[in-house]
């Protein structure tokens, strides 16, 4: 049965309404996940500074990611952590970074951060922590942070060979305090093209499209209301 243009503009307003009070009909916005490795670390990071004095610092590592249409939208970040020192259970940050068209994350702009708490370590099981959903355009850099001692038993960095392809995109970044300090101005600061092994940060982003988007599509065809010829 063909539904009449009254009935159909009746129907948009309803659905109006139901957007206004935060409700989208069967809007569901299909998650998308950010990722180069491939499930199964294959060592552990560690800035080695050579000088003991130079610690404690904060680590800070991750990747930089191209955002695909649809999903540009971050709502999570998980991590799998390599080793860490007794206690297991650290406090570490979780960033996300708006980058520049060089895909450098020195060229970065803080969108981001939330605390949380490490755990599991030397596994490849991934952590999700929940971040404010945050829109990103062009390319974006997510890190984790996490201060560190001087013993190189603390390698809290999972890297995965098996994202070698990528390893352009995993940063290694190390200062006293990196929190609010732009990453330009690190003192410490590694690609890892430049690592004996090279590879990619198990750090992952969880995407949606822009809310409402779905929705919008949805809702297109009740827009084309033809005109009655007479």
């Amino acid at each position: 049965m063909t539904m009449r243009c009254f009935e159909r503009v009746s129907l948009l307003s309803i659905l109006g309404v139901a957007l206004a009070s935060g409700f989208a009909p069967h809007a569901q916005a299909t998650p998308f996940q950010y990722r180069y490795d491939d499930g199964t670390g294959t060592s552990n990071i560690w800035p080695n500074f050579g000088n003991a004095s130079l610690y404690p610092a904060e680590l800070m590592w991750g990747n930089v990611y191209t955002v695909q249409p649809g999903a540009n939208v971050i709502t999570t970040i998980s991590v799998a952590f390599g080793r860490i020192n007794a206690p297991q259970a650290r406090p570490v940050r979780l960033s996300l970074y708006q980058v520049d068209a060089s895909g450098d994350p020195r060229n970065s702009t803080l969108l981001v951060s939330v605390n949380g708490t490490s755990s599991l370590p030397q596994t490849n099981t991934f952590i999700d922590y929940a971040i404010p959903a945050t829109t990103v355009t062009g390319r974006f850099f997510v890190a984790v942070t996490m201060t560190i001692d001087a013993s190189s038993t603390s390698a809290p960095a999972r890297l995965d060979a098996g994202g070698a392809a990528n390893a352009s995109n995993a940063w290694l970044f190390a200062a006293t305090s990196l929190e609010n300090l732009p990453l330009a101005n690190a003192s410490f600061v590694r690609n890892m093209t430049q690592n004996a092994i090279q590879g990619a940060f198990m750090v992952r982003a969880t995407a949606i499209p822009t809310p409402g988007a779905v929705t919008l599509l949805a809702l297109g065809g009740l827009l084309a209301c033809p005109r009655r010829r007479r």
